[in-house]
């Protein structure tokens, strides 16, 4: 019983050794990305582009808004004054009915037009971003890379933030 004892514990400590040296050789560092990724002249381009691109759909729903109230306004004036036949106020109703649809289904395409834009715009920025984060993980031996805002909790490591802004 004494030599299987002393076996196990053998085997236990060139299993630790081994895990030891193992962890031991693997570096870990961190980054900001968020930080790297918004100080890059590209990202602040397509920012730019994105807000331009933003402003003018934004100008486009607020012009139709303006044309649904001065329809809605004329057609309240219209009944006022009795102008306007039950059939003719239903079929004003109808079209303002359609407009606040069109209103709507201009409003969702807008937001999707924005996000297919943005995806399209950052997309290269994020592929240079990814490949210089590999160029110095693979010039600094590092195994990991993590990034800083997910890490709850961390003590040594090493930050490549500016690392990586350099080498962008």
């Amino acid at each position: 019983m004494n030599s299987l004892h002393f076996s196990f514990l053998v085997l236990a400590y060139s299993l630790s050794s081994f895990f030891s040296n193992v962890v031991a050789q693997q570096k870990i560092a961190f980054i900001d990305a968020e930080e790297v990724v918004q100080n890059m002249p590209e990202y602040k381009q397509v920012k730019t582009a994105l807000e331009i691109f933003q402003k003018q759909l934004l100008k486009q729903l607020d012009q139709e808004k303006k044309n649904i109230a001065a329809f809605y306004k004329e057609v309240m004036e219209k009944v006022k004054l009795g102008a306007l036949s039950p059939k003719q106020q239903q079929d004003a109703d109808d079209e303002l009915q359609k407009k606040q649809q069109n209103l709507k289904r201009l409003t969702d395409d807008a937001d999707r037009n924005l996000l297919e834009k943005e995806q399209r715009l950052t997309e290269p920025v994020y592929l240079k971003f990814d490949s210089a984060l590999k160029k110095v993980a693979e010039a600094n031996n590092y195994t990991y890379i993590l990034d800083k805002k997910m890490l709850l909790s961390f003590q040594g490591g090493v930050d490549i933030t500016e690392k990586v802004k350099k080498y962008l």
